[in-house]
C-alpha cells in the first residue's frame, strides 16, 4: 500500500522502482495536491533517467510530464524539457504543449530571463518553432492538457 502522505514529505529517502512510480502517478492523477510539485519533479526525473537507457515512452513518463505541467509552475519547464530530450522516443512522444506549464507568456518570459541556463537557446528555438507551427493559444494549451488528462483517466 502506498502512503502518499509519507511520500509527500520524504520522497527522496524512499526507494521507488518503475512499478512503484507508476502506481504513485496513478494515485496522484486523482489525488494531486497544491504542494505536490516537488514529488512530481522527483518522479519525472526518475522516469527521465530510466528513459535515457531504454526505448519507447512509458505511460508513467507521459503521466508524470502531464501532472507536473498541470502544477502551472514556470520553473518546471526545465524538468519537462529534460524529460522531452531523454531520447528520440520521448522527444516525439511528450507533447510540446506541456512545455508551457505557466502559459505561453509566463513560461517564455521565464526561459528568456534564464540567461545562464545551458539549454536556454535550444529550448527557445524549440518553443518558437513549435508555436509558429502549431499556432496555439493558452486556451488551446489548457484544452490539450484536459484532453491528455482524459486519456489517462
Amino acid at each position: 500500500m502506498i502512503d502518499l502522505d509519507r511520500l509527500r514529505t520524504d520522497f527522496a529517502n524512499i526507494p521507488l522502482d518503475e512499478a512503484d512510480r507508476e502506481d504513485i502517478l496513478r494515485l496522484l492523477l486523482h489525488e494531486r495536491r497544491e504542494g505536490d510539485a516537488d514529488l512530481l519533479r522527483h518522479l519525472l526525473a526518475a522516469e527521465t533517467s530510466t528513459h535515457r537507457e531504454g526505448w519507447g515512452l512509458s505511460e508513467a513518463m507521459g503521466l508524470a510530464a502531464l501532472l507536473l505541467a498541470e502544477c502551472g509552475r514556470e520553473e518546471d519547464v526545465w524538468t519537462l524539457w529534460e524529460a522531452k530530450n531523454a531520447s528520440f522516443d520521448t522527444m516525439a512522444g511528450i507533447d510540446g504543449f506541456l512545455l508551457f506549464p505557466a502559459g505561453i507568456a509566463g513560461t517564455t518570459a521565464h526561459v528568456i530571463a534564464s540567461d545562464d541556463h545551458p539549454e536556454r537557446g535550444d529550448l527557445m528555438t524549440y518553443m518558437s518553432e513549435y508555436l509558429e507551427y502549431e499556432k496555439l493559444t493558452d486556451e488551446d494549451i489548457r484544452g490539450n492538457i484536459a484532453n491528455l488528462r482524459s486519456y489517462y483517466e
